[in-house]
Parts: structure tokens; C-alpha cells; sequence
């Protein structure tokens, strides 16, 4: 248990720091220099849902095997979309904010399952 907490919070380091830098650098070349605290912490939060998704991949067992990334992925994406829902009770929510949020949480998840899968097989393929 220990270490699959370990390596969870290494996880959530890697992907919120990488998460914020590409950020950072995307609002800086479009112009805005200022990013809100709670944007940040959001951000957190968003991450924190795809460590537990990832969590949730790594250990389930279904017979079919396409069901072990799909289900998890539908069951985040309404994690995310009801923690955006929630946010604009008290934040003003951009008019494409769903769409924003699908398109990278998206795309994100997409790369992060993508590199643990080829870690994984790398690591168990015979030399």
C-alpha cells in the first residue's frame, strides 16, 4: 500500500508540474502574464482525479481488456465534468469551458496511458 501511494504522489508530481509549466508558458505567449490561485489549485484537482484513474487502470481486471481503459476514462471524465460543474457555482466559468476541459483532460489521459503502457511493456518484454 505504501508504495502504491509512493508512486501515486510521484505520478501527481510529474503530470501537475508538467501540467503547469505548459501552461504557463502557453498564457505567457498568448499574452497574459497572470494566472489565479485558484485556477492552480484546480488544476491540481483535475490532476489528482487522472492519479486515481490511473490507480484505477493499473488494478482492474475485466475479460475484455478495452474495458479495463474505457471505463475508467468515462468514469474520470464525469469526475471532471461535475468538478467544473461545481467550480462555476463559484467561479465564473468560460463559455467553451467544457469543451476545454474535455479536449485536454482528453488528450492528457491519451499520453499518460499511452507512456505507462509502453513503460509497462518495456519492463516485462524479454531480452
Amino acid at each position: 500500500m505504501k508504495k502504491i501511494v509512493c508512486r501515486s504522489g510521484l505520478i501527481f508530481c510529474v503530470i501537475y508540474t508538467a501540467a503547469t509549466i505548459i501552461s504557463s508558458a502557453l498564457q505567457l505567449f498568448q499574452g497574459r502574464e497572470f494566472d489565479t490561485n485558484i485556477h492552480i489549485l484546480e488544476r491540481g484537482v483535475i490532476t489528482l482525479i487522472g492519479v486515481f484513474t490511473l490507480q484505477f487502470i493499473r488494478f482492474s481486471r475485466f475479460k475484455v481488456k478495452v474495458l479495463n481503459i474505457i471505463l475508467p476514462y468515462c468514469v474520470s471524465l464525469g469526475l471532471v465534468f461535475l468538478f467544473v460543474f461545481i467550480s462555476g457555482v463559484y467561479s465564473e466559468l468560460h463559455p467553451n469551458a467544457y469543451r476545454d476541459i474535455f479536449l485536454n483532460y482528453s488528450i492528457m489521459f491519451i499520453i499518460v496511458v499511452f507512456v505507462t503502457k509502453v513503460m509497462e511493456y518495456a519492463k516485462t518484454k524479454p531480452r
